[in-house]
């Protein structure tokens, strides 16, 4: 998996869930990080699509609910 992907996914995540991206890693999730609720989680996953250009579908968002789950259904997509 590309560092380019890790990376740029923490970056998107540090911006819409107000977080230090050296904070972001495989254990953060929604469960434990306040700011993402199901709003920002719609967020996250608009800025995502737009940050590399794909679409994800529905079942796709409900997988995508820890830094380590965005990271591997994105790279799953490229």
């Amino acid at each position: 998996m590309s560092k380019n992907v890790e990376q740029t996914v923490r970056e998107v995540m540090s911006i819409i869930l107000n977080l230090d991206a050296t904070e972001i890693d495989d254990n953060t999730s929604m469960d434990n990080t306040p700011a993402w609720d199901s709003a920002n989680h719609i967020n996250l996953i608009l800025a995502l699509e737009e940050e590399f250009s794909i679409s994800f579908e529905v079942s796709e968002f409900e997988l995508m609910v820890s830094y380590f789950d965005v990271v591997q259904v994105l790279s799953a997509k490229l």
